[in-house]
């Protein structure tokens, strides 16, 4: 099989021929990264005085993957590399994250840009991303011309969802009460946001990018539960995920939903919209028990357990867990594949432990090696 076969036959349970992996420019899977737009340049506007930009990764910059018309507020010296320092960064949404510098993690974010719902009209006319600029999809059509044309291909939109993006805009302590006090303002700036999405899928079809799938990164619970009950999670956010799924199944391509968290009581809600595959970077928070009724119904993508296998035990037993990760999540007919971390240096996971890795997808991953009674052995 070729790559897009493989994630294909593992998508739809029709027996891969070994395990796909997700490893950003090295597997089956080729992400194609949707950048800020050359127009999106912030810290002009007297509101964004001292604010960087946020990017999701700092290798953007450092690559200059996207260049940032600096205001003269950012010209001294002090500021020459401000990626080292702490700084507080917008991003396209107007949301405003913290950063500790040096490149650790994409930070956390900070203090909400709409604090009140009468702001509203001023918050649209100051933020609106332009997603039918080529420029943002440039360097991934780029690269998809010269290394895509046997790979699946996932075109990534932003680096938050819809209900992250709603949560930096509003505050977590807002956004979470708005959905009693205030139904029909958030359900407008969902609105807003899946407008957005919707257009921005359309857009990579328009300018070529032949994607197989579409993935969103959205967390949608904390360590213990999800945000919302299933109830509560339909009645606000069937118009943002359905909508976004129908339109890429009628684009031609499968939809790949990332959360992190304890997600099973929202997985039937996502599955009755329809999702294709979901993609976990620690299946351990929700765990394997829970995450069993699923087994066979979705692919999953899963990462060794982020939190606390793959920064923090030892190599053994990152390769123990892609053996567990293959026959609690999979079937012998395929719905598991392999997704390595693409920033280790964010979680700070050792380079021994991401060689061990790709050692346990060689031992484990190959459907016809695997010995006798594998697929009986859940412990």
């Amino acid at each position: 099989m070729n790559s897009i076969e493989r994630v294909q036959a593992a998508l739809r349970f029709q027996c891969p021929d070994r395990v796909p992996v997700w490893k950003a420019g090295l597997g089956d899977v080729l992400p194609l990264p949707m950048l800020p737009a050359k127009s999106w340049q912030p810290g002009h506007a007297p509101h964004e005085r001292g604010l960087f930009p946020f990017v999701g990764d700092d290798t953007v910059v450092r690559w200059r993957l996207w260049r940032w018309r600096r205001p003269e507020w950012a010209r001294f010296s002090a500021f020459r590399d401000y990626l080292r320092l702490p700084r507080e960064e917008v991003d396209e949404w107007g949301a405003i994250w913290m950063r500790e510098g040096r490149n650790r993690t994409m930070g956390h974010p900070g203090r909400p840009v709409l604090t009140s719902w009468d702001d509203f009209d001023l918050y649209l006319r100051r933020y609106q991303p332009h997603v039918e600029d080529r420029s943002r999809y440039a360097v991934a059509l780029a690269y998809n011309r010269v290394v895509g044309p046997r790979r699946y291909r996932v075109a990534n939109l932003w680096f938050q969802g819809p209900f992250t993006a709603a949560m930096g805009i509003r505050g977590f302590n807002n956004f979470m009460t708005d959905h009693h006090l205030h139904p029909e303002e958030l359900r407008r700036l969902l609105d807003h946001i899946t407008d957005k999405f919707v257009r921005a899928m359309r857009a990579w079809v328009a300018f070529g990018a032949r994607p197989h799938a579409f993935a969103i990164y959205d967390d949608l619970a904390d360590q213990n539960r999800s945000f919302l009950n299933p109830t509560m999670f339909r009645e606000f956010y069937r118009p943002v995920f359905k909508t976004m799924i129908d339109e890429a199944h009628a684009l031609g391509c499968d939809f790949i939903f990332h959360s992190c968290g304890k997600i099973d009581a929202l997985i039937p809600v996502l599955l009755e919209w329809g999702i294709d595959a979901l993609e976990l970077d620690s299946p351990r928070m929700t765990g394997f028990p829970a995450l069993a009724p699923f087994r066979g119904r979705v692919m999953i993508w899963g990462c060794v357990d982020i939190q606390t296998i793959y920064t923090r035990a030892t190599p053994e037993a990152v390769e123990r867990e892609v053996r567990d990760m293959v026959r609690n999540l999979g079937t012998e007919s395929g719905g598991f594949g392999a997704y390595i971390y693409p920033q280790p240096y964010h979680i700070q996971a050792p380079p021994e432990n991401v060689k061990a890795f790709m050692r346990g997808i060689e031992k484990y991953g190959d459907y016809s090696r695997l010995e006798p009674g594998f697929w009986e052995d859940r412990s």
